[in-house]
């Protein structure tokens, strides 16, 4: 089967994991797939994506030549667009199936909604309704919903505003959660990842040997990760905690992002430097995480965010916000904590209580590590996403 799977971006960040991840196993396991990639924002996963399959992506030129936006206007030469590497893509691989990681390509399908010989399509969602506002609009994701045969949803949160918000019959979706890379049951647990050799680590390395109550965060330093909320929970913790010592990590904060250079100022204007770590992202990020003794989501929005799967693969468990996203449903199965919304002081107390209750900390991180192991392995939930390509083939494309 000849498949090309297209990925919005080629970031260190769940949906490219999860299509970087399912595309290695299905490769091992030798499912007949003749892969393709295409990546409409180049990033650092691309080399791990060649590795695997002939791969594009695109990165934006800061010029383009007249003769060459011509040439690729009439197929030769260089794309000029997105939308224009997608379409030379499906020319020359003739896929049988359009594998879509993400439910804000729309924007780039114009070309392939109106070619009537166009493959059969997948749309993976792994957005809720605030990133596909932000990045696609209706029309778009009307448009990729209408050239999809099968329609895969992330978490049943997922699948429910599809339907409400996009129309979408709830037979057309089907929910497969997300997954971590680890080996079949009956293997033994995941292993944690060695925590990696970088210098920017050293002052959580000898906060741990201090025996200082570390929690951290992973994720973009972005206001829908709730990063803004950061040095204003540090604020509540500094009161909640009445001078026991803490450390607060946040994973993935680019030092030269500008929410992050005014986060460092918020913390400096406070007095709470000293209680922060900021590290960049690193590539790999479950060594880091799975030295948290809890592990935090700050989001106002995370459909079903992998970070929590990779601190509870490690025995971390997580406390978010109630309505922030499908891992309220993980951790209200006695796998972590859940606040009210945008609650800061009740989220510093919840950490303060686990601070403090080092039995309760285990308890919850090894109920996490078991459903994780349960249910989030790739051997169990790899097959469920071929049998969706292999379904899509069969539907063939959608017209009307």
């Amino acid at each position: 089967m000849r498949v090309l799977f297209v990925s919005h971006m080629a970031t260190r960040s769940g949906a490219p994991l999860l299509l970087l991840w399912l595309l290695r196993w299905l490769m091992a396991q030798r499912r007949g797939i003749e892969p393709a990639v295409v990546l409409l924002s180049d990033g650092p996963l691309r080399p791990d994506f060649e590795a695997l399959a002939p791969t594009e992506a695109w990165s934006r030129p800061l010029f383009q030549p007249l003769r060459e936006r011509v040439a690729s206007r009439l197929g030769r030469g260089k794309a000029g667009s997105p939308a224009e590497l997608l379409e030379a893509a499906v020319q020359r691989h003739r896929p049988e199936l359009i594998y879509l990681n993400t439910l804000v390509l729309g924007q780039h399908l114009g070309g392939l909604a109106a070619d009537p010989e166009r493959p059969a399509c997948l749309s993976h969602v792994h957005e809720l309704e605030t990133t596909l506002a932000a990045m696609s609009s209706p029309e778009a994701v009307a448009r990729q919903l209408a050239l999809s045969s099968v329609v895969v949803a992330c978490a049943e949160g997922v699948r429910q505003s599809l339907h409400t918000r996009h129309g979408l019959p709830l037979r057309r979706c089907t929910v497969i959660p997300g997954f971590l890379p680890f080996a079949a049951p009956g293997q033994g647990p995941p292993v944690p990842e060695p925590l990696p050799e970088e210098p920017a680590l050293e002052p959580m390395e000898a906060a741990l040997a201090a025996g200082t109550f570390v929690f951290g965060f992973a994720g973009q330093a972005i206001a829908r990760k709730g990063f803004d909320l950061f040095p204003l929970l540090v604020r509540e913790c500094e009161k909640v905690f009445a001078g026991q010592p803490f450390l607060a990590v946040w994973l993935g904060a680019s030092p030269g992002q500008e929410e992050v250079m005014v986060a460092r100022r918020d913390l400096q204007l406070l007095g709470l430097e000293h209680r922060v770590l900021l590290l960049p992202p690193l590539p790999s990020a479950i060594g880091v995480i799975g030295r948290f003794a809890v592990h935090g989501l700050l989001s106002r929005e995370d459909p079903y965010p992998l970070v929590a799967l990779e601190a509870a693969a490690a025995a971390v468990p997580t406390i978010c916000f109630d309505g922030g996203g499908g891992i309220v449903d993980f951790v209200a199965d006695g796998c972590g904590l859940a606040v009210p919304y945008l609650d800061l002081t009740a989220f510093a107390a919840a950490l303060h209580q686990l601070s403090n209750d080092p039995e309760g900390r285990r308890r919850l991180g090894e109920r996490s590590r078991a459903r994780v192991w349960r249910e989030s392995g790739i051997d169990d939930v790899a097959p469920r996403l071929l049998a969706c390509m292999e379904r899509a083939v069969v539907a063939g494309p959608q017209h009307g």
